[in-house]
């Protein structure tokens, strides 16, 4: 977050250098600014305040309600322990065996359908606890008082509005740095290919950015959350793009919940299949070969020929 947070300011500080040399220099031959860049102190605020977009001034709210802040971590403490207590009812029990026996594809789909309502309710869980409590409460320790982190995304009738609406703070990133660059940067070259161009941009960098955090988090690459967001996801943009009816939004609802089903049970196979499956080989390309696939493959090897013993 700081990386992108810096790399806003450098950009600011790019397009006010430009705006120096494209002016000049004054009548009394001093530069129009003092300097090419917003003042330090701005970028220190830039750095805690909850927005991803550098403006040389926010709105500020007149005090601040340190009960309202207690109250947004303590309520962040309270998703992380439910959080906790989701993961070792739903996720540990189900998986922690895997490894001892072939995982069927009749296992499969029931375990995916059984990790829907935990993987919905931990969606739903983060979602609270960052894009509302951990937001909220920076926002009133700072007087951040531009506090429009979500929207009613709930209430979406298609993707392409629950990608807006879902989490403003990165979209509003991705449409002032990427979106709109691309756009004048097609315009410029002269290609016409409309929107669909930098949406796709926009898509690719958010999906790698997405599985790049899943892979530091979860210490090894297994690209789920990619091909679910920048392929399927990237595909459901264009259903319903005038959406009236209310079964548009039962539609988000309903595959919202089976592609986090999905998410929950994949990465916890692989994560116990790491846990339990021998290394076959100690080197970097075994951390990005799925483990589950390698595991798998020695099972069934094992059925095949009785006499061949497995760790």
């Amino acid at each position: 977050m700081v990386s992108i947070k810096s790399s806003d300011f450098h950009y600011v500080c790019f397009i006010f250098s430009e705006g120096e040399n494209s002016e000049g220099e004054g009548s009394d031959g001093q530069s129009s600014n003092d300097g090419p860049c917003p003042n330090f102190s701005n970028y220190l605020y830039f750095l805690f305040v909850p927005t991803l977009v550098y403006r040389d001034s926010y709105p500020r709210s007149p005090t601040i309600n340190w009960r309202y802040v207690v109250t947004n971590f303590a309520q962040v403490a309270g998703c992380l322990i439910y959080l906790y207590y989701l993961l070792a009812r739903f996720c540990v029990p189900v998986f922690r065996n895997f490894n001892h026996e072939s995982v069927t594809l009749k296992q499969l789909l029931l375990s995916s359908f059984g990790c829907m309502l935990p993987g919905t309710l931990i969606l739903l869980i983060a979602f609270f606890a960052i894009l509302h409590s951990w937001l909220n409460a920076f926002a009133e320790m700072l007087r951040f008082a531009d506090r429009l982190f979500y929207k009613d995304w709930w209430n979406s009738k298609s993707y392409a509005i629950w990608y807006r609406t879902w989490n403003c703070v990165v979209h509003d990133w991705l449409f002032t740095y990427v979106y709109k660059d691309i756009s004048s940067l097609l315009k410029y070259l002269n290609i016409q290919c409309g929107r669909a161009t930098p949406m796709a941009v926009v898509f690719l960098l958010s999906a790698i950015f997405h599985e790049y955090i899943v892979t530091m988090t979860m210490g090894f690459f297994y690209p789920v959350l990619f091909v679910m967001f920048g392929g399927i996801g990237f595909g459901f943009m264009f259903l319903g793009l005038k959406p009236t009816h209310q079964a548009w939004n039962v539609f988000m609802w309903i595959t919202l919940m089976i592609g986090m089903g999905l998410l929950m049970c994949l990465y916890s196979l692989e994560w116990y299949a790491r846990k339990n499956c021998p290394v076959t080989a100690d080197s970097f390309l075994d951390k990005l070969i799925p483990r589950t696939w390698t595991c798998e493959l020695r099972l069934w090897q094992n059925d095949l020929d009785p006499g061949v013993t497995g760790q």
